[in-house]
């Protein structure tokens, strides 16, 4: 009853009128997600049919921005503040780039920002941009994301405004503590925001999304979780050819060179992983020693119970023997697909360095 009300409330608050055509452009808040989730949301691409719009997190930014974030900081900075809040905040265009800051803070002493180790911000004005934050994540610097995003805000408001921000200040509000406020400052870079040009220029001017890679699950799936195109997608990476060609000599080349850079990222990978493991030991090794677990803001060594589970062989035999159809109960997977990459004739890899006993024990001068 009363979820169903909140879903017909948020589709309303949802149809906001913008003042410019949001598929013409990437957003500042866009330029940094999957670039071919970003080409399907502009190019309205097939919705994968089980996908749940999930809100919340999105509408908690927006209420604590609206009612909470813009009277605090127009009340502490009054007239200084300016494109913040319903009726004011300003969208500022260039090509296939566009952004909506969150603000602007003008008329500023030069040491606003030496509390965050900024002496002087080289100009008079900032950016600020704000966010609520899941109290559960263990944020320690600026989500790169909201990083980029930022970059492009002070890019377009430097290049179509009078004001020339050198920094921005990334502000993240805990969900459930509202007084757990954390600050970042994110100086600009011209490099990076004329990267965002060409990014945004790449995803609009793109035919089909196969002229982009899919990002989120290259990053190892975590954004394709909350994604409407995993369906869609999907279908691209796992398209098989049907039909099987013979690859000619230039082509067998070229494969060689990138299985080749394959091969070599495997091997740098396997070193790290026993260099990692190596370290991790050391401390587990010194905790031990001292018999401490946790360092505050540090490390944290727990014990953690085993994970139950069934032996599914086990299962289904019981479940035959005692007459049930279990083939009532079976289900379909996603179809998936499998890159071999076989070593190149005549060539070696580097051996692995000899595996670690133990761990490496780094004492200090003091034992």
């Amino acid at each position: 009853m009363i979820k169903e009300a909140a879903e017909e409330y948020v589709a309303v608050l949802g149809k906001k009128i913008f003042s410019h055509d949001r598929l013409k452009t990437v957003g500042a808040s866009e330029i940094g997600q999957c670039w071919r989730k970003t080409y399907w949301v502009k190019k309205e691409g097939a919705v994968s049919p089980d996908h749940e719009d999930s809100w919340g997190a999105r509408l908690r930014g927006t209420m604590m921005e609206n009612h909470f974030w813009v009277p605090l900081m127009k009340a502490k900075y009054g007239a200084n503040l300016l494109y913040a809040g319903d009726g004011e905040q300003k969208t500022f265009e260039d090509k296939y780039l566009s952004a909506t800051p969150d603000g602007i803070l003008t008329k500023l002493k030069k040491d606003i920002l030496k509390h965050l180790g900024i002496p002087d911000i080289g100009s008079k004005e900032i950016m600020v941009e704000c966010k609520s934050i899941d109290p559960r994540v263990n944020l320690i610097e600026a989500k790169k994301e909201n990083e980029f995003q930022t970059q492009v805000q002070m890019g377009l408001v430097r290049k179509l405004t009078k004001f020339k921000p050198n920094f921005a200040v990334i502000s993240y509000t805990d969900a459930s503590f509202w007084n757990e406020i954390k600050e970042y400052v994110i100086p600009f870079s011209q490099k990076i925001f004329d990267f965002a040009h060409i990014r945004a220029t790449r995803i609009l001017t793109a035919d089909n999304a196969m002229e982009l890679s899919p990002e989120g699950w290259i990053a190892g799936g975590k954004e394709c979780e909350f994604c409407p195109y995993t369906k869609p997608c999907g279908v691209i990476r796992r398209s098989v050819p049907e039909k099987e060609a013979m690859a000619n000599p230039q082509f067998v080349a070229e494969i060689t060179d990138m299985v080749r850079e394959v091969t070599q990222i495997k091997e740098r990978i396997g070193k790290d992983t026993i260099e990692l493991k190596a370290a991790e030991e050391s401390i587990k090794d010194r905790l031990r020693e001292k018999s401490v677990r946790r360092i505050p803001g540090l490390v944290t060594w727990s014990a953690v119970k085993g994970r139950e589970s069934y032996d599914n062989k086990l299962v289904k035999q019981a479940a035959l023997d005692a007459g049930v159809d279990i083939e009532q109960f079976s289900t379909v997977g996603e179809p998936t697909d499998r890159l071999q990459i076989f070593p190149i004739p005549g060539e070696k890899t580097a051996p692995l360095p000899a595996r670690v006993s133990g761990s490496v024990n780094r004492k200090t001068k003091n034992g």
